[in-house]
């Protein structure tokens, strides 16, 4: 694996813009040929760093729906079942679980009560109680600086440079230091396989 340059930062970035950027548009923009971003991407997804390529649909305008911030205080044994099911709520665009086992929602909502929408996918009497925020305004903001991006060894947590490991364990792509990590990450997954079995 080689460690990323400007140019894979760059990329990133078009990207992130708009996923569906034609290759040729964005070999103009990087001073590269169409098959040389090609291979690019190519690579930036055969180490996980580009998951896939999705459409941002604005629920709002598509049916006039209302966007909201939603605290679930799960209790403490059924935090993982409420992360689960608010997942599955209609109109979840992202959920998220803060370090005290709150659940935390953005979502937009047909313009009916809350506790009807949560109810349609979630055991209430799995909280101690929930907060929904009617949001005002809220944007996606995303984008990479050189500065902040790095992959790190999921053994060891250093900083993978261009001699790193990519491989796929599980179904799962991981990224190691070196292939010391890759060889003692396969063996404990391959342990804790075969004792399950």
């Amino acid at each position: 694996m080689r460690e990323l340059d400007d140019t894979d930062l760059e990329i990133l970035d078009l990207l992130l813009e708009n996923a569906r950027r034609p290759y040729k548009e964005i070999a103009e923009q990087v001073d590269l040929t169409p098959p040389a971003v090609s291979d690019r991407i190519s690579r930036l997804e055969e180490q996980g760093i580009v998951q896939g390529f999705t459409i941002d649909v604005d629920r709002e305008k598509l049916r006039g729906e209302v966007p909201v911030l939603v605290e679930l205080e799960a209790k403490p044994e059924t935090v993982d079942d409420v992360y689960a099911a608010a997942a599955e709520l209609p109109g979840v665009d992202s959920v998220s679980e803060a370090m005290d086992g709150r659940v935390i929602v953005r979502a937009t909502v047909p313009d009916a009560t809350a506790r009807s929408w949560l109810e349609s996918e979630l055991d209430l009497a799995w909280l101690s109680g929930y907060d929904v925020t009617l949001l005002a305004r809220s944007d996606r903001v995303a984008g990479l600086s050189a500065a902040g991006f790095s992959l790190e060894c999921v053994v060891c947590d250093k900083r993978i440079t261009g001699d790193g490991v990519t491989r796929t364990v599980g179904g799962e792509v991981k990224t190691f230091c070196c292939p010391s990590c890759e060889a003692r990450y396969v063996e404990e997954y391959e342990s804790r396989r075969d004792a399950l079995e």
